[in-house]
């Protein structure tokens, strides 16, 4: 069985957008990160449409704070790690790391609105100044 880091979409984001596969948390830039939980242990479907809109919601979300948020993938190990100390989330995830710690998770594939007010929230927990527009 190959790895899901194999996967062409995964796989994308490493080699075209140079993002970083991590083993551990310690290896995260030490700003933000939106970090990616694949779904090692079990190849799920979501997987490759959260890796295809990955970027782009990096892009929204530079759009929207002050500082770079940076994205990177996570390798099994660091994955098994996090499901433990994030209380299980469903995967594949999203894992916002501020100064390598977790700040939250937006766990499986959501429509481009849910990601946009998840991300918002996340943001501002991590005490960012977040310049997204509230809808009224």
């Amino acid at each position: 069985m190959s790895s899901v880091l194999e996967m062409p979409l995964v796989r994308f984001l490493t080699t075209r957008h140079a993002m970083p596969v991590l083993h551990d948390l310690s290896e995260a830039d030490s700003g933000l990160v939106l970090l990616f939980l694949p779904s090692h242990a079990r190849v799920h479907l979501e997987t490759p449409d959260i890796a295809a809109v990955m970027p782009e919601l990096l892009t929204l979300c530079n759009q929207y704070v002050h500082e770079m948020l940076y994205g990177a993938v996570a390798d099994s190990v660091l994955e098994a790690f996090l499901l433990h100390v994030l209380d299980s989330p469903q995967l594949p995830a999203l894992v916002l790391l501020k100064q390598r710690q977790p700040v939250g998770v937006i766990s499986r594939m959501r429509d481009w609105d849910d990601y946009k007010q998840r991300l918002q929230a996340l943001l501002r927990e991590a005490h960012c100044s977040v310049f997204i527009e509230e809808k009224s």
